[in-house]
């Protein structure tokens, strides 16, 4: 399905301000959840939809698909010694199996606590009204004539130099099949005229938080701003295309984030 709408003058003020009203032609990205009830302010049916949560799951499910595997191996050989290990158990076999069940086990819970809020549907849309943080219950709107600026943000995974060509050689590949050229996390920026107009609105009031203390990627900036991150890279570059060229006077372009968040 491709979305198609044009950019009406009312979002960004007279037509003539921008020079002409842009057309949006972007691919469907994620089908947006419809609202609750009828009366529920809610994105427009046309309107472009990027599901956060459901970005690098794959990964993630992956990885912890591994760690229940080895906690398996590791807790059958702690339970069962004599059948699983090579000595018996002996030598201090068991209790280096236990620690190792243990370990991967709590890791194990760790990333299913963190993956259970992530299946749940939240996500970006964007539509003639402004951007919209959606998710299966609610929707809570930025109007543009509140945002004062856009971007897209990046953090830089930084190499840790190994010896050996082989390790030189795998630490690339991986950096290769996991980042973009380095790049991780890529997030949608939104920079408002008045940063306080969205205090105590969740999720907006906690991105207004985090990012405080961060500098602005141009000059005159508010230094906070609403972040919303996309872990699979071809949402965001679909996202950012879509808004650059519908909203070219707004964007700011690409930075690399230092900040925690």
């Amino acid at each position: 399905m491709i979305q198609v709408f044009s950019l009406e003058p009312e979002l960004g003020g007279d037509a003539s301000q921008h020079g002409k009203t842009h057309q949006w032609k972007e691919p469907a990205v994620d089908q947006l959840p419809p609202p609750k009830s009828r009366d529920q302010p809610w994105p427009s049916p046309d309107a472009m939809f990027v599901d956060l949560g459901r970005g690098g799951l794959g990964c993630s499910l992956t990885a912890l698909v591994l760690l229940l595997f080895f906690t398996t191996c590791a807790t059958a050989g702690a339970l069962w010694p004599e059948q699983i290990l090579t000595n018996g158990g002996a030598g201090g076999e068991r209790t280096i199996a236990t620690v190792i069940a243990v370990v991967f086990g709590v890791l194990s819970v760790a990333m299913v606590l963190m993956l259970i809020p992530t299946l749940k549907t939240h996500g970006l849309a964007v539509d003639r009204s402004g951007l919209w943080f959606v998710t299966k219950k609610t929707a809570e709107v930025v109007s543009w004539e509140q945002v004062r600026a856009l971007g897209g943000s990046y953090k830089v995974k930084q190499r840790t130099y190994k010896r050996g060509v082989g390790a030189k050689l795998g630490q690339e590949l991986a950096r290769s099949a996991l980042t973009d050229q380095g790049r991780i996390l890529h997030s949608i920026e939104v920079f408002l005229h008045d940063p306080h107009a969205v205090a105590g609105r969740r999720p907006f009031d906690q991105h207004l938080r985090l990012t405080q203390d961060e500098a602005p990627p141009t000059p005159g900036l508010p230094h906070s701003r609403l972040r919303f991150v996309c872990r699979d890279t071809d949402h965001y570059r679909k996202l950012a295309a879509h808004l650059s060229q519908g909203m070219p006077h707004l964007w700011v372009g690409e930075y690399q984030r230092r900040g925690a968040f």
